[in-house]
């Protein structure tokens, strides 16, 4: 039986993702889930990836189109060609733009989309370890520091039955104003700590996407020594560097190099975040792998840095010396028992997404001015 560790240090079964399932017991299950779950069968989200779909299909025509039209301005070779060939290369841009977001969008929505097969293996999976599964969607309101960034919608939430206070999930991230909607998919893993911490934030190099619309403040990165900085970018507030120094030990590092790769890590307030830009949830053994080796190495120490945080008095008296750290980031810092305002968040900056439509922004309205002027 294949096996592996999890955050609470007991025996996982993953036989249930790859066995052999027969038919019969496929259909047998999903009627009474199905009548179970309602939103398993919603069409609104049926109509909604359909509709993306289709979205991202009629792109390729607007190009043709607008290709075919380019040929025909040419050709005729009007006086008023380049202003027309302006505008008509500014409306290609969009339609890019438009495939390329549409595009990306229908392949998270088709891949999210929930199979009677997939939802058989996910809840034998549960069964079999003891946790509950929901296939959603339901509203992530329950975890507090994401409701500033935009509306959670969690799929495929599975939790442990005997109150272990961890969360497997997958999410959808909607931020921004009316008309000018972001959308963000990935995994989660949520665990509730005993109290509240600083903000720290532990980027991984690797499945990272590169667009995300907010950073975190580059003042803010901690470097360390070793290989680290090669595979992680350590964030905290200024003054908490011990903090950060204390979760993040040689060994713990050492653990996430060698075994874990595309997760971040994430505190915030009393919760502790794993998070990923591919689904969590899965029907792959190898990502429970990950994500639980993820949870396993960081999970009791984090609770134990929370009690540390509690516990102690003076905080100069028993800093430890962290092997691993640069000597910038251990001068005599004394990380406060609580957690001050500008501890609670990280300084955020524009993220390359941001940047990157300002631009393309800037670009369309700056063709537009060419267009009319050369009129």
């Amino acid at each position: 039986m294949e096996t592996v560790r999890n955050a609470a240090s007991t025996r996982v079964r993953t036989d249930a993702l790859t066995a052999r399932t027969r038919r019969r017991d496929v259909r047998a299950f999903y009627r009474a889930f199905a009548a179970q779950h309602p939103s398993v069968r919603q069409p609104a989200t049926v109509a909604r990836r359909v509709i993306v779909v289709l979205g991202a299909a009629v792109v390729p025509i607007g190009l043709l189109a607008m290709g075919t039209g380019i040929s025909q301005e040419i050709a005729e070779a009007s006086p008023d060609m380049v202003s027309e060939l302006v505008a008509m290369f500014a409306i290609c841009g969009l339609f890019l733009i438009a495939g390329g977001t549409l595009g990306w969008a229908a392949v998270r929505l088709w891949s999210q989309r929930g199979t009677p097969e997939r939802h058989y293996r996910l809840a034998w999976f549960a069964t079999q370890n003891g946790m509950s599964y929901t296939p959603g969607p339901m509203p992530g309101t329950h975890i507090t520091p994401w409701t500033q960034r935009g509306a959670l919608t969690l799929t495929r939430v599975m939790r442990p039955l005997n109150g272990t206070p961890i969360e497997f999930a997958n999410y959808e991230l909607r931020s921004g104003s009316a008309g000018s909607t972001n959308t963000g998919f990935g995994g989660i893993c949520s665990i509730r700590l005993p109290s509240s911490l600083p903000h720290i934030l532990l980027q991984s190099h690797s499945d990272r996407p590169a667009l995300a619309s907010a950073a975190p403040a580059r003042s803010q990165v901690l470097s360390l020594e070793g290989d680290f900085d090669k595979h992680f970018t350590l964030y905290c507030p200024e003054g908490y560097e011990q903090d950060a120094l204390y979760l993040f030990t040689p060994d713990v590092m050492a653990h996430l190099i060698d075994r874990v790769h595309g997760f971040d890590v994430e505190i915030i307030d009393d919760w502790m975040f794993l998070e990923s830009s591919r689904d969590v949830v899965t029907t792959d053994p190898d990502t429970w792998r990950r994500v639980l080796t993820a949870a396993d190495a960081l999970g009791d120490k984090a609770v134990r840095w929370a009690r540390w945080r509690e516990t102690r008095r003076d905080s100069s008296a028993e800093a430890p010396l962290i092997p691993h750290a640069s000597a910038e980031a251990t001068r005599s810092v004394a990380a406060p028992a609580r957690v001050g305002r500008g501890g609670k968040r990280l300084r955020m900056t524009l993220g390359g997404g941001a940047i990157l439509g300002t631009v393309l922004t800037g670009a369309y309205v700056l063709a537009v001015i060419v267009s009319n002027a050369v009129r």
